[in-house]
Order: C-alpha cells, then sequence, then structure tokens
C-alpha cells in the first residue's frame, strides 16, 4: 500500500489557532478501567466521581457570578469530581463558567459538561513503563515501505508502513493490511521493527466525504468537520484501533511494534472546526487510543504526532494536555541539518522560534523523537544521512533517536555506513 498524499504545505503558512477552550491546567496519567458516563454539570462544584486522581490544580472563575465552590470538590465543569476520585484538590470556579480543578477525567469518569456520553475502553490498559528506544541504542533508520520483498534492506532497523484505508464509512474495518505487510515482507527480514502510520481517523474521515484540508481547501474536510465526526463516532475510533491492534498482535507477538498516531492530531482543537474539541477532550482520546492498542498489543509503542508549524502556545498547550497520557515517543517531520530547528529558515525571532526545535519538542514532552522527511508535496530531501557524526551527535542530544528518509536515493545505505560511530540513543 502506498502512503497518502500528506501535502501540508497549505496549512504552513499561517499559525494553527485554537478555538477559546479553557486548558485543562492539572492533568493526570489516566488508566482507562470499564465504562463511564460524562455528564453535565456546571456552578460551584461538580462532586461527581471519576477516575483515578490527577495533579492538583486550580479553578477558574466564571462569568456569570455566583460563589466559588469550597477547595477540593473540583469547581464548575469539573472535570475530575472529587478529591481523590476524579481529581484532587482545587480552588472551585464561580458560576457556571469555571473550568474546575483536578486532572483530566480517567476513564471518562466524572463530570465534563459533554453530555450523556457512555464510551466503553478496555479494562486494562498494559504497562505504563515507557519504551522510548524500541530500535535498541543505536540512532536507528528507515524508509517507507516500497512495496515487494524488503531482503534488500537489512542495513536498516525498521520499515514503515500506512494503516487505515481499511476503515469503512460505518466505522468498521475492511481488513488489516498492516497485519499482510508483516507476516508477508516484514518477517522476512529479522533486524526489522515494522512501524504503523496509524491514521485510522483520517482515513475514515475519508470515507465520510472528509478528505485532508489540503486536498479539498474550499469544501468539507478533515480540518472543519474532523472534531464533530470524532465527538459522534467516538467509540467507533477507538473500536477500530483495538481490532486492529489484536490483528496486528496475532502476527507480531512479542517484538515492538511502533504506532505513529494521527499525523496534524492537533488540528481537531483548531478554530477552523465547526465543533473543535478543547485539549482536554483531545487529550483523553489520545488515551482511550493508546489504551485500546496496548490493551491487545502489550508489545506495542505509541508515539504522538507533532506539527511543526504550531504557533508557540498552541505547542505548549497541546503536550501540556498531553502529558497525562501514557505514550512512548514522540514523532514529527522535519531537517536534520537546520541548527536544531524542524524546518530551514526558521529563527528564534520566527513566529514559533521559541518552540520548533527538537531539544524544546524532546523537552517539553520528556520522550524520545522519531523524525521524518514528510510525504507528498511536503516531503523533503534526506537530510540526515549525509549530515556528519558531529551533527547527529548534536540531534540525538535533542532527543532524536530514529530517521525515517521516506523518499532516499540510491547512497542512502552507503551514506549510513559512513555515519558509523554516533552516540547512544539510551540514557
Amino acid at each position: 500500500m502506498t502512503s497518502p498524499v500528506r501535502d501540508r504545505s497549505v496549512v504552513r503558512k499561517t499559525p494553527v489557532v485554537l478555538a477559546g477552550l479553557p486548558l485543562l491546567a492539572a492533568l493526570m496519567g489516566a488508566s482507562c478501567q470499564g465504562s463511564s458516563t460524562i455528564d453535565s454539570h456546571t456552578g460551584a462544584g461538580g462532586s461527581d466521581p471519576g477516575g483515578v486522581g490527577g495533579d492538583d490544580g486550580s479553578g477558574t472563575a466564571g462569568n456569570n457570578g455566583g460563589t466559588g465552590g469550597s477547595p477540593g470538590t473540583g469547581g464548575g465543569m469539573a472535570t475530575g469530581g472529587a478529591k481523590g476520585t476524579g481529581g484532587k484538590t482545587g480552588a472551585g470556579g464561580t458560576g457556571a463558567g469555571g473550568m474546575g480543578a483536578g486532572g483530566r477525567v480517567a476513564g471518562l469518569g466524572g463530570s465534563t459538561g459533554a453530555g450523556g456520553t457512555v464510551i466503553t475502553v478496555p479494562a486494562q490498559c498494559g504497562s505504563t513503563t515507557r519504551n522510548q528506544n524500541p530500535f535498541g541504542c543505536n540512532l536507528a533508520w528507515g524508509t517507507n515501505s516500497p512495496g515487494g520483498s524488503l531482503n534488500a534492506y537489512s542495513y536498516l532497523q525498521f520499515m514503515s508502513f500506512w494503516i487505515g484505508s481499511e476503515a469503512r464509512s460505518d466505522g468498521t474495518l475492511s481488513g488489516c493490511s498492516g497485519c499482510t505487510w508483516i507476516s508477508n515482507q516484514v518477517s522476512k527480514v529479522s533486524n526489522l521493527v515494522p512501524v504503523f502510520y496509524a491514521y485510522i481517523i483520517g482515513f475514515y474521515g475519508h470515507a465520510n466525504g472528509l478528505p485532508d484540508g489540503n486536498q479539498a481547501p474550499n469544501g468539507p474536510n478533515l480540518t472543519t468537520g474532523g472534531a464533530n465526526l470524532i465527538r459522534n463516532n467516538r467509540a467507533k475510533i477507538i473500536s477500530m484501533y483495538s481490532s486492529y491492534a489484536q490483528q496486528a498482535h496475532a502476527v507480531w507477538g512479542t517484538k515492538p511494534l511502533v504506532w505513529l498516531l494521527e499525523g496534524d492530531f492537533v488540528q481537531y482543537t483548531a478554530s477552523t472546526q465547526t465543533n473543535p474539541l478543547s485539549y482536554g477532550e483531545l487529550a483523553q482520546l489520545a488515551e482511550d487510543i493508546t489504551c485500546a492498542i496496548k490493551a491487545a498489543m502489550p508489545n506495542a509503542v505509541v508515539a504522538i504526532n507533532h506539527s511543526t508549524w504550531n504557533a508557540n502556545d498552541v505547542t505548549r498547550n497541546f503536550w501540556l494536555a498531553m502529558s497525562g497520557v501514557n505514550y512512548d515517543m514522540a514523532w514529527t517531520s522535519g531537517a536534520g541539518n537546520a541548527n536544531d530547528f524542524f524546518t530551514p529558515g526558521t529563527t528564534a525571532s520566527s513566529y514559533n522560534g521559541t518552540t520548533a526545535t527538537y531539544a524544546y519538542l524532546h523537552n517539553i514532552t520528556g520522550r524520545t523523537i522519531l523524525v521524518d522527511t514528510s510525504f507528498g508535496a511536503s516531503a523533503t530531501s534526506d537530510s540526515w544521512s549525509d549530515s556528519g557524526v558531529a551533527n547527529l551527535n548534536a540531534r540525538i542530544a535533542d532527543g532524536v533517536v530514529a530517521i525515517n528518509v521516506t523518499t532516499p536515493t540510491s547512497s542512502y545505505a552507503s551514506n549510513i555506513a559512513s555515519e558509523a560511530g554516533t552516540s547512544t540513543t539510551c540514557h
């Protein structure tokens, strides 16, 4: 299977502006347990019990008057609920508009104001121990699967493959092309680790008349209707991930399999959406997808995407929201020779110059990074395999552990051989 066209150049030109929804500042490491109901509770205190408690935080003042809830009860629109169950202590919000303290919802427990949606998730979410070096302790090299035998690619450490085109409009899967690929090709080369570009939400949108925004900028697309698609079909999306992971585990049961979740994931919070998700809602979705994968496939390694054109505040808020998610790595697209910046020409004075570096991404996430050279019209040439050991060591120090050159040249293998002796990626 070939990868979809991922021409994100249209999106790159303007910093993403997110909807003006409150950021849940106190976040937690949620576990997926059972099924819970999301109710709508506002005012002083929202006291419904949630899941496991989150970090302390403070409520935000509301807009409609009234007196503040007592500290420790969560605040209006409580996202965690009572102390010790949903979220830990925090000052109550006032009136109807306060966003209560406590962490993100654990397993969708507690009150979020979303209104009566019941989501069932696996009872167990697998290990919370991160696997940040699934390719070993040397800088890993890979490429996107060219089709056919992979025997000539034994000099690489991993091979990538796009999944999700099996998504039907009704939220079911027509098959598991990634499973066939692993069985027929990857398993024949003992040292290769398979990497999935898991674009199930994206392909599910395509099946429902929502192409990528740059493919249909003037009509319904993922940048306008993707969030509403998620709201209306959330359980189906999680179920598709769970089913795919079960099938993949049946053919790849022990060695790591890396899942690169949903490129441009942050787009579902953008103000271009007709019904955007909040950061907290997006983080809960990421947690539930991660839980579904790891519950079905204990050897899975899950990575969350970073969109390199984000404005500084978008990057900060997005990754702060993701801090409670049980993911292993970050993944992004970028150059290897831009002095730590993702994109050549970016400087500290650029609109996103504070956060558009591998070092910043590594520091804010605490995770290692897989970098690719993108796809389609936004694909860039290989600026990694011939950049020199000193440059590669600098990027390793910035958290980079794996490079996916998606359109390599004929000199790729010899370039990699000349870069032997880079620093360890295990710290």
